[in-house]
């Protein structure tokens, strides 16, 4: 009898054990044991990783963006629990999670663990092996941005500081944060304010808008950007892509039954306000981002990939400012892209304070020149968090103004995300050790057939 007993018990945990494990790779819209490849990528340098350590060349610099491929094979345990790799150096500890059950070639990112004094690196694999193996190593020298200056384009509230804010706040003096809608779509979590007639629904969508205007317009103070260089352009959430295909025409919100973006727009304290043009439509977009480019000159645009930012309004803020830069002829500086809404909803894995690193890759167009690699630290990230918690979409919201149906929905959806260890939440993605971007010399935007490569919006997978 005892041994039946201990029979079924072991029965059972096999097959939870294989249940689970099916489940955990169900969450990822591809192949966890394929490879990672990016054929775009230089092959820059090699280091030999033996018995867990490896000593990177000479050559490079610690403040370059470095750019490591790596073999690495999830053990049982990865199946469970979410496998990661520790990099260990004189300067810290650093992780950088993988999939489960992840087996293959991926990208470890190493800039800024090591010091031009010290380049021996420990990577230790936790629920992961990693062999000794010959290691490529991807090398972009950095460019120093002191003095530059940086204009982030966020296509709603919240976008620039997910992306870039520990990029715009080192360098707030020079940076110039736009936001192109109001965000007053999407869902709405306060039920209980309002009640359901139209004339009510209408009146709490407005307030919405003017909520994440307010957010996009004082956040960037946090960090010290100077409030002339804050602007919100008023543009209706989720109208982009309607805006682009009648260029001429005014294109209404969705929620609310106006065409007048100076409902949103009057909130700018920016003497740059007052020339904005008006109507909601996507010449006067275009053409107001031509203003604002020839204004404040930047050098580098921070704006979301549309090759691999999949969200429409994000891809659309990109292409309207490479339509705008089109349009003045303005050939310097780079674009730095970056991507919120991944090609798949599996990215970036991992948790608060984590490295980020290249995606899983795509057979779509994905269009860049280079990598930067923006180095946070603990101060830094905790900034970034207050930040995005003043962002009143994402915020965690209380029960004083939510519905009990959302209350529970939330509640569940965070249970799930706990249980399987996959933070799908915007601030656990984003708020990490780094901010990543893809860049893009803006004198390629003149090259037709490298402009139609970035310009390939990506598919959801």
């Amino acid at each position: 009898m005892f041994l039946i007993l201990i029979g079924l018990i072991l029965i059972f945990f096999v097959t939870l054990f294989i249940i689970t494990s099916i489940i955990h790779k169900k969450q990822f819209a591809y192949d966890t044991h394929q490879d990672y490849n990016y054929p775009s990528l230089p092959s820059t340098a090699h280091a030999t990783l033996k018995g867990g350590s490896l000593t990177l060349p000479a050559t490079i610099s610690g403040q370059d963006t470095v750019i490591a491929k790596i073999r690495i094979k999830s053990t049982w345990a990865g199946l469970l629990i979410l496998p990661f790799v520790e990099t260990i150096s004189s300067k810290g500890k650093w992780k950088q999670y993988f999939e489960y059950g992840a087996k293959g070639v991926r990208y470890i990112n190493l800039s800024d663990t090591f010091s031009d004094n010290d380049k021996t690196i420990r990577l230790e694999g936790k629920y992961l092996s990693l062999p000794d193996q010959e290691i490529e190593l991807s090398v972009y020298p950095r460019e120093n941005l002191d003095g530059k200056k940086i204009l982030v384009l966020a296509p709603h509230a919240d976008d620039a500081e997910l992306g870039a804010y520990g990029l715009y706040e080192k360098h707030a003096a020079n940076s110039m944060i736009c936001t192109l809608t109001a965000s007053e779509g999407g869902s709405f979590h306060y039920g209980n304010l309002y009640s359901t007639c139209d004339f009510d629904t209408q009146a709490q969508y407005l307030q919405k808008g003017r909520m994440r205007v307010w957010n996009s317009l004082a956040v960037p103070l946090l960090a010290g950007v100077p409030s002339e260089n804050i602007l919100q352009l008023g543009y209706f959430d989720s109208t982009l892509t309607a805006m682009r295909q009648n260029p001429e025409k005014e294109i209404k919100s969705t929620k609310i039954d106006t065409t007048d973006v100076d409902i949103f727009r009057s909130a700018n304290t920016s003497p740059l306000a007052k020339h904005l043009k008006p109507g909601s439509t996507w010449n006067s977009l275009v053409d107001n981002l031509g203003y604002l480019i020839e204004t404040f000159q930047p050098d580098i645009i921070v704006t979301p990939s549309p090759n691999i930012d999949t969200h429409p309004d994000h891809q659309h803020t990109a292409l309207a400012a490479i339509e705008a830069l089109r349009k003045i002829d303005y050939r310097r500086g780079n674009l730095f892209l970056h991507t919120i809404h991944y090609l798949s909803d599996d990215f970036p894995i991992g948790k608060v304070g984590s490295s980020l690193s290249l995606p899983p890759p795509s057979e779509q167009p994905f269009y860049f020149q280079s990598i930067y690699s923006h180095p946070l630290d603990k101060e830094e990230q905790n900034r970034k968090l207050l930040a995005l918690d003043a962002m009143n979409d994402i915020r965690p919201n209380s029960d004083g103004y939510m519905r009990w149906n959302t209350m529970i929905f939330k509640g569940l959806n965070k249970l799930r995300h706990h249980v399987l260890h996959l933070d799908k939440d915007l601030v656990n993605r984003f708020v990490r050790s780094n901010e990543f971007f893809y860049t893009v010399p803006i004198s390629d935007l003149y090259q037709e057939e490298t402009l139609k490569q970035i310009t390939y919006q990506g598919k959801a997978q």
